[in-house]
């Protein structure tokens, strides 16, 4: 086989190996976050919960505290989150967790619970983790124990959210969750993984 013929072989060999390999398509997160995806795979969760982490900062920092960025300290402007479907509806419901003293007082911390499109369901005062959230339902919601001044609080979905203040609900009608409930922010804030805003 001569030269010509050898080069032409090597190249039809590299075209059939490049159409065979898979290409790459990049998805930009944020302005320096860019993670390269393989074509035809599903994206791996950290890249989801990167997403969702920086549609929260914006939420956050775009309508929900436009007033209050201007008198929080740097310091105070972390969050974490966690995501649970609610409703059964194969859509997952975030709720996000604050807790520096601006968010903190004696009684509790301030949560949100938001839906996929960073609308509040419910915001929570004086409330602390960890949130139970029990298989059983009320109005097509779960239902959803925390501890309050001592004691558990069973906070049920009235067709539109949840009570927003844990302290003036009754005592739950049993003193611990369930085994079967899902634990929301089980760790400590310390402890988990903290997002700036």
């Amino acid at each position: 086989m001569d030269f010509k013929k050898k080069l032409i072989c090597l190249a039809l060999v590299l075209a059939i190996a490049s159409c065979n390999s898979k290409k790459e398509d990049k998805v930009v997160l944020q302005k320096d976050t860019i993670v390269s995806v393989q074509k035809d795979t599903i994206i791996e969760k950290a890249v989801v919960e990167d997403t969702v982490a920086t549609k929260i900062k914006y939420f956050l920092v775009n309508t929900f505290l436009v007033n209050d960025l201007k008198i929080m300290d740097k310091s105070e402007r972390n969050f974490q989150y966690e995501n649970v479907d609610l409703n059964d509806d194969g859509i997952s419901e975030t709720f996000v967790r604050f807790s520096s003293s601006y968010f903190c007082g004696s009684g509790g911390c301030t949560f949100l619970l938001l839906d996929d499109k960073q609308n509040i369901i419910t915001k929570f005062t004086v409330m602390d983790a960890p949130i139970f959230v029990e298989r059983k339902k009320i109005k097509g919601w779960s239902i959803l124990l925390v501890k309050n001044g001592g004691v558990f609080k069973e906070l049920a979905f009235n067709g539109s959210k949840y009570p927003s203040n844990p302290s003036v609900v009754p005592k739950a009608p049993y003193d611990a969750p369930s085994s079967n409930a899902i634990i929301v922010f089980e760790k400590p804030f310390a402890e988990g993984i903290v997002n700036p805003f």
